[in-house]
Protein backbone atom coordinates (compact mmCIF):
# COMPACT_ATOMS: atom_id res chain seq x y z
CA UNK A 1 0.00 0.00 0.00
CA UNK A 2 1.15 3.52 -0.82
CA UNK A 3 -0.22 6.77 0.55
CA UNK A 4 -0.02 9.86 -1.65
CA UNK A 5 -0.94 13.29 -0.35
CA UNK A 6 -2.85 15.31 -2.89
CA UNK A 7 -5.57 17.94 -2.98
CA UNK A 8 -8.75 18.91 -4.76
CA UNK A 9 -10.42 22.27 -4.99
CA UNK A 10 -13.96 22.19 -3.62
CA UNK A 11 -15.22 22.73 -7.17
CA UNK A 12 -13.24 19.77 -8.55
CA UNK A 13 -14.16 17.53 -5.62
CA UNK A 14 -17.89 18.21 -5.99
CA UNK A 15 -17.64 17.61 -9.73
CA UNK A 16 -15.90 14.27 -9.10
CA UNK A 17 -18.71 13.27 -6.73
CA UNK A 18 -21.35 14.26 -9.27
CA UNK A 19 -19.61 12.23 -12.01
CA UNK A 20 -19.27 9.33 -9.54
CA UNK A 21 -15.53 9.35 -10.02
CA UNK A 22 -15.47 9.43 -6.23
CA UNK A 23 -18.12 7.42 -4.40
CA UNK A 24 -18.90 7.17 -0.72
CA UNK A 25 -18.07 3.84 0.91
CA UNK A 26 -20.52 3.79 3.81
CA UNK A 27 -18.84 0.75 5.34
CA UNK A 28 -16.39 3.22 6.89
CA UNK A 29 -18.97 5.74 8.07
CA UNK A 30 -18.96 6.05 11.85
CA UNK A 31 -22.52 7.29 12.12
CA UNK A 32 -25.56 7.66 9.89
CA UNK A 33 -26.62 10.80 11.73
CA UNK A 34 -26.40 14.02 9.76
CA UNK A 35 -24.49 16.81 11.45
CA UNK A 36 -26.76 19.47 12.98
CA UNK A 37 -26.87 22.90 11.35
CA UNK A 38 -24.50 24.44 13.89
CA UNK A 39 -21.72 21.95 13.10
CA UNK A 40 -22.29 22.14 9.34
CA UNK A 41 -22.33 25.93 9.44
CA UNK A 42 -19.09 26.09 11.41
CA UNK A 43 -17.36 23.88 8.83
CA UNK A 44 -18.52 26.08 5.95
CA UNK A 45 -17.42 29.22 7.78
CA UNK A 46 -14.00 27.60 8.27
CA UNK A 47 -13.78 27.04 4.52
CA UNK A 48 -14.89 30.59 3.72
CA UNK A 49 -12.20 31.92 6.09
CA UNK A 50 -9.67 29.70 4.28
CA UNK A 51 -8.68 27.97 7.51
CA UNK A 52 -7.57 24.31 7.32
CA UNK A 53 -9.92 21.43 8.01
CA UNK A 54 -8.89 17.81 8.65
CA UNK A 55 -7.78 15.73 5.69
CA UNK A 56 -10.13 13.55 3.71
CA UNK A 57 -9.10 9.98 2.90
CA UNK A 58 -9.76 8.37 -0.47
CA UNK A 59 -9.07 4.79 -1.51
CA UNK A 60 -8.29 4.18 -5.18
CA UNK A 61 -9.66 0.75 -6.01
CA UNK A 62 -8.30 -0.94 -9.13
CA UNK A 63 -9.70 -4.05 -10.81
CA UNK A 64 -6.62 -6.03 -11.79
CA UNK A 65 -8.55 -7.94 -14.48
CA UNK A 66 -9.93 -4.93 -16.33
CA UNK A 67 -7.45 -2.29 -15.30
CA UNK A 68 -10.33 0.04 -14.43
CA UNK A 69 -10.34 1.95 -11.18
CA UNK A 70 -12.58 4.14 -9.08
CA UNK A 71 -12.10 6.12 -5.89
CA UNK A 72 -13.92 5.61 -2.61
CA UNK A 73 -14.24 8.26 0.09
CA UNK A 74 -13.39 6.39 3.28
CA UNK A 75 -12.91 9.19 5.82
CA UNK A 76 -14.46 12.66 5.91
CA UNK A 77 -17.91 11.72 4.67
CA UNK A 78 -19.76 14.23 6.86
CA UNK A 79 -17.40 16.99 5.77
CA UNK A 80 -17.85 16.10 2.12
CA UNK A 81 -21.64 15.84 2.47
CA UNK A 82 -21.78 19.21 4.24
CA UNK A 83 -19.72 20.97 1.57
CA UNK A 84 -21.82 19.47 -1.22
CA UNK A 85 -25.12 20.25 0.52
CA UNK A 86 -24.12 23.88 1.02
CA UNK A 87 -23.10 24.18 -2.63
CA UNK A 88 -26.53 22.83 -3.59
CA UNK A 89 -28.30 25.42 -1.37
CA UNK A 90 -29.72 22.75 0.95
CA UNK A 91 -29.07 24.70 4.15
CA UNK A 92 -28.33 28.22 5.36
CA UNK A 93 -25.55 29.14 7.78
CA UNK A 94 -26.83 29.21 11.35
CA UNK A 95 -26.27 31.68 14.17
CA UNK A 96 -23.40 29.47 15.38
CA UNK A 97 -20.98 31.09 12.94
CA UNK A 98 -18.80 33.85 14.35
CA UNK A 99 -19.09 36.15 11.32
CA UNK A 100 -22.49 37.75 11.78
CA UNK A 101 -22.60 38.81 8.12
CA UNK A 102 -22.66 35.14 7.10
CA UNK A 103 -25.57 34.10 9.30
CA UNK A 104 -28.63 32.99 7.36
CA UNK A 105 -26.83 32.86 4.01
CA UNK A 106 -27.03 30.03 1.51
CA UNK A 107 -24.47 29.47 -1.21
CA UNK A 108 -26.46 31.53 -3.72
CA UNK A 109 -26.47 34.43 -1.24
CA UNK A 110 -22.67 34.68 -1.14
CA UNK A 111 -21.01 37.49 -3.07
CA UNK A 112 -18.68 36.67 -5.95
CA UNK A 113 -15.51 36.85 -3.84
CA UNK A 114 -16.96 34.51 -1.20
CA UNK A 115 -18.06 32.02 -3.86
CA UNK A 116 -14.60 32.12 -5.41
CA UNK A 117 -12.99 31.46 -2.03
CA UNK A 118 -15.37 28.57 -1.42
CA UNK A 119 -14.90 26.91 -4.82
CA UNK A 120 -11.11 27.36 -4.86
CA UNK A 121 -10.60 26.07 -1.30
CA UNK A 122 -8.03 23.27 -1.26
CA UNK A 123 -9.21 20.03 0.31
CA UNK A 124 -6.21 18.04 1.46
CA UNK A 125 -6.55 14.33 0.70
CA UNK A 126 -4.65 11.18 1.61
CA UNK A 127 -4.97 8.87 -1.40
CA UNK A 128 -4.46 5.16 -0.63
CA UNK A 129 -3.09 3.17 -3.56
CA UNK A 130 -2.93 -0.61 -3.81
CA UNK A 131 -4.59 -1.08 -0.45
CA UNK A 132 -6.84 -3.82 0.87
CA UNK A 133 -9.80 -2.81 3.02
CA UNK A 134 -8.15 -4.49 6.01
CA UNK A 135 -5.10 -2.28 5.53
CA UNK A 136 -7.22 0.88 5.49
CA UNK A 137 -8.92 -0.13 8.72
CA UNK A 138 -5.47 -0.73 10.19
CA UNK A 139 -4.39 2.77 9.15
CA UNK A 140 -7.18 4.34 11.19
CA UNK A 141 -6.66 1.97 14.09
CA UNK A 142 -3.03 3.03 14.28
CA UNK A 143 -3.84 6.74 13.93
CA UNK A 144 -6.33 6.49 16.78
CA UNK A 145 -3.88 4.57 18.97
CA UNK A 146 -1.44 7.50 18.91
CA UNK A 147 -3.94 10.19 19.87
CA UNK A 148 -4.32 11.53 23.41
CA UNK A 149 -7.40 10.25 25.25
CA UNK A 150 -10.07 12.95 25.21
CA UNK A 151 -10.71 14.69 28.50
CA UNK A 152 -14.28 15.24 29.69
CA UNK A 153 -14.62 18.63 28.01
CA UNK A 154 -13.30 17.35 24.69
CA UNK A 155 -15.71 14.42 24.90
CA UNK A 156 -18.64 16.79 25.43
CA UNK A 157 -17.63 18.93 22.49
CA UNK A 158 -17.33 15.82 20.37
CA UNK A 159 -20.70 14.41 21.44
CA UNK A 160 -22.84 17.55 21.41
CA UNK A 161 -23.11 19.67 18.28
CA UNK A 162 -25.93 21.98 19.29
CA UNK A 163 -26.55 25.54 20.41
CA UNK A 164 -24.82 25.50 23.82
CA UNK A 165 -21.65 23.81 22.57
CA UNK A 166 -21.19 26.37 19.79
CA UNK A 167 -22.04 29.25 22.14
CA UNK A 168 -19.19 28.19 24.45
CA UNK A 169 -16.86 27.61 21.53
CA UNK A 170 -17.44 31.11 20.17
CA UNK A 171 -17.16 32.66 23.64
CA UNK A 172 -13.94 30.78 24.33
CA UNK A 173 -12.35 32.08 21.15
CA UNK A 174 -13.28 35.63 22.11
CA UNK A 175 -11.83 35.29 25.63
CA UNK A 176 -8.78 33.05 25.17
CA UNK A 177 -6.40 36.00 24.89
CA UNK A 178 -7.83 37.44 28.12
CA UNK A 179 -7.38 34.17 29.98
CA UNK A 180 -3.79 33.91 28.78
CA UNK A 181 -2.96 37.57 29.43
CA UNK A 182 -4.25 37.47 33.01
CA UNK A 183 -2.55 34.18 33.83
CA UNK A 184 -5.67 32.05 34.20
CA UNK A 185 -4.74 29.45 31.59
CA UNK A 186 -1.64 28.43 29.66
CA UNK A 187 -1.74 27.80 25.93
CA UNK A 188 -1.68 24.07 26.62
CA UNK A 189 -4.70 24.32 28.91
CA UNK A 190 -6.56 26.38 26.34
CA UNK A 191 -5.78 23.77 23.69
CA UNK A 192 -7.38 21.12 25.93
CA UNK A 193 -10.52 23.30 26.32
CA UNK A 194 -10.09 24.22 29.99
CA UNK A 195 -11.63 27.61 29.17
CA UNK A 196 -14.82 25.98 27.90
CA UNK A 197 -15.16 23.99 31.11
CA UNK A 198 -14.78 27.12 33.24
CA UNK A 199 -17.31 29.05 31.15
CA UNK A 200 -19.76 26.14 31.30
CA UNK A 201 -19.49 26.01 35.10
CA UNK A 202 -20.11 29.75 35.37
CA UNK A 203 -23.15 29.41 33.10
CA UNK A 204 -24.44 26.59 35.29
CA UNK A 205 -24.14 28.80 38.38
CA UNK A 206 -25.93 31.68 36.64
CA UNK A 207 -28.82 29.32 35.89
CA UNK A 208 -28.93 27.20 39.05
CA UNK A 209 -26.92 28.93 41.72
CA UNK A 210 -23.51 27.85 42.99
CA UNK A 211 -23.19 24.07 43.26
CA UNK A 212 -20.62 21.32 43.14
CA UNK A 213 -20.31 20.35 39.49
CA UNK A 214 -19.13 17.11 37.91
CA UNK A 215 -19.13 15.41 34.53
CA UNK A 216 -22.73 14.23 34.84
CA UNK A 217 -24.01 17.71 35.68
CA UNK A 218 -22.09 19.41 32.89
CA UNK A 219 -23.17 16.75 30.39
CA UNK A 220 -26.78 17.48 31.34
CA UNK A 221 -26.17 21.21 30.92
CA UNK A 222 -25.04 20.63 27.34
CA UNK A 223 -27.89 18.21 26.63
CA UNK A 224 -30.59 20.49 28.07
CA UNK A 225 -29.52 23.35 25.82
CA UNK A 226 -28.43 21.38 22.79
CA UNK A 227 -31.39 22.20 20.57
CA UNK A 228 -31.78 25.81 21.70
CA UNK A 229 -30.10 28.19 24.13
CA UNK A 230 -32.64 30.95 24.62
CA UNK A 231 -30.46 33.08 26.93
CA UNK A 232 -27.47 33.05 24.57
CA UNK A 233 -27.31 36.80 23.89
CA UNK A 234 -27.77 37.79 27.55
CA UNK A 235 -25.22 35.26 28.80
CA UNK A 236 -22.72 36.23 26.12
CA UNK A 237 -22.95 39.92 26.99
CA UNK A 238 -22.61 39.35 30.73
CA UNK A 239 -19.81 36.78 30.51
CA UNK A 240 -17.80 38.91 28.10
CA UNK A 241 -18.12 41.92 30.39
CA UNK A 242 -17.28 39.89 33.49
CA UNK A 243 -14.15 38.23 32.12
CA UNK A 244 -12.86 41.26 30.21
CA UNK A 245 -13.11 43.24 33.45
CA UNK A 246 -10.12 41.22 34.65
CA UNK A 247 -7.90 42.88 32.04
CA UNK A 248 -8.35 46.22 33.81
CA UNK A 249 -6.85 44.88 37.05
CA UNK A 250 -3.21 44.31 36.12
CA UNK A 251 -2.02 44.26 39.73
CA UNK A 252 -3.76 40.93 40.33
CA UNK A 253 -2.72 39.25 37.08
CA UNK A 254 -0.75 36.04 37.61
CA UNK A 255 -1.53 36.07 41.34
CA UNK A 256 -3.08 33.39 43.53
CA UNK A 257 -6.60 34.56 42.71
CA UNK A 258 -6.10 34.06 38.97
CA UNK A 259 -6.30 30.30 39.27
CA UNK A 260 -9.30 28.85 37.38
CA UNK A 261 -11.21 27.82 40.52
CA UNK A 262 -10.79 31.36 41.89
CA UNK A 263 -11.83 32.98 38.60
CA UNK A 264 -15.03 30.94 38.68
CA UNK A 265 -16.06 32.71 41.89
CA UNK A 266 -14.57 36.07 40.94
CA UNK A 267 -16.26 36.36 37.54
CA UNK A 268 -19.56 35.30 39.08
CA UNK A 269 -19.10 38.04 41.69
CA UNK A 270 -18.37 40.65 39.01
CA UNK A 271 -21.49 39.67 37.07
CA UNK A 272 -23.66 39.50 40.20
CA UNK A 273 -22.73 42.86 41.73
CA UNK A 274 -23.02 44.55 38.34
CA UNK A 275 -26.42 43.08 37.53
CA UNK A 276 -27.75 40.86 40.35
CA UNK A 277 -28.66 37.24 39.59
CA UNK A 278 -31.65 35.94 41.52
CA UNK A 279 -30.12 32.48 41.98
CA UNK A 280 -27.08 33.99 43.73
CA UNK A 281 -28.83 36.36 46.14
CA UNK A 282 -29.05 33.63 48.76
CA UNK A 283 -25.26 33.77 49.08
CA UNK A 284 -24.83 37.52 48.63
CA UNK A 285 -27.96 39.63 48.72
CA UNK A 286 -27.86 42.75 46.58
CA UNK A 287 -30.87 44.51 45.07
CA UNK A 288 -29.35 46.91 42.57
CA UNK A 289 -26.26 46.60 40.44
CA UNK A 290 -23.30 48.89 41.03
CA UNK A 291 -20.45 50.30 39.00
CA UNK A 292 -17.29 48.73 40.37
CA UNK A 293 -14.59 51.14 41.58
CA UNK A 294 -11.56 49.61 39.88
CA UNK A 295 -8.94 51.22 42.14
CA UNK A 296 -10.61 50.15 45.37
CA UNK A 297 -11.51 46.72 44.03
CA UNK A 298 -7.92 45.98 43.04
CA UNK A 299 -6.64 46.96 46.48
CA UNK A 300 -9.04 44.59 48.21
CA UNK A 301 -8.51 41.77 45.76
CA UNK A 302 -4.74 42.14 46.17
CA UNK A 303 -5.19 41.72 49.94
CA UNK A 304 -7.08 38.48 49.34
CA UNK A 305 -4.30 37.23 47.09
CA UNK A 306 -1.70 38.15 49.68
CA UNK A 307 -3.65 36.36 52.40
CA UNK A 308 -3.50 33.16 50.34
CA UNK A 309 0.24 33.57 49.79
CA UNK A 310 0.78 34.18 53.51
CA UNK A 311 -1.41 31.18 54.40
CA UNK A 312 -3.17 33.15 57.12
CA UNK A 313 -5.06 31.00 59.60
CA UNK A 314 -6.72 33.64 61.76
CA UNK A 315 -8.48 36.93 61.21
CA UNK A 316 -11.07 38.09 58.68
CA UNK A 317 -9.41 36.36 55.71
CA UNK A 318 -8.99 32.95 57.36
CA UNK A 319 -12.22 31.47 55.97
CA UNK A 320 -11.35 32.70 52.50
CA UNK A 321 -7.86 31.18 52.65
CA UNK A 322 -9.25 27.87 53.90
CA UNK A 323 -11.82 27.83 51.08
CA UNK A 324 -8.98 28.45 48.63
CA UNK A 325 -6.80 25.60 49.84
CA UNK A 326 -9.05 22.53 49.91
CA UNK A 327 -12.16 21.17 48.17
CA UNK A 328 -11.83 24.07 45.78
CA UNK A 329 -14.70 23.04 43.49
CA UNK A 330 -17.16 22.05 46.21
CA UNK A 331 -20.29 24.18 46.76
CA UNK A 332 -19.44 25.43 50.26
CA UNK A 333 -15.94 26.58 49.30
CA UNK A 334 -17.17 28.15 46.08
CA UNK A 335 -19.82 30.08 47.99
CA UNK A 336 -17.31 31.30 50.57
CA UNK A 337 -14.97 32.64 47.89
CA UNK A 338 -17.88 34.18 45.99
CA UNK A 339 -19.08 36.02 49.10
CA UNK A 340 -15.61 37.41 49.85
CA UNK A 341 -15.24 38.61 46.27
CA UNK A 342 -18.65 40.27 46.29
CA UNK A 343 -17.74 42.07 49.51
CA UNK A 344 -14.43 43.19 48.04
CA UNK A 345 -16.14 44.61 44.95
CA UNK A 346 -18.92 46.42 46.83
CA UNK A 347 -17.23 47.67 50.02
CA UNK A 348 -17.11 51.45 50.36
Amino acid sequence: MKTVTTSYTVQDFIAALERKEIIVNRDYQRSDEVWPDAARSYLIETVLLDYPIPKLAVHQVTDAATGKSHKELVDGQQRAATIRAFYENKFALSSAVENKDLRGLKYDDLDIDQRTTFLNYQLSVDLFLGAEHTQIREVFRRINSYTFPLNAEEQRHSKYQGAFKWFLHRLGLALDSVFEETGVFSQKQLARMADNKLLAEICHAMMNGITTTNKRILDKLYADHDEEFEDEEDFEERLLAGVIKLTEWEDIHDTSIMKPFQVYSLVLAIIHVTEPIEELKEVFDIDDGIEIDNEEAVKRLARLAQAIDDEVETGKYAAFVLASSEKTNVKAERETRFKYYCEALTAE
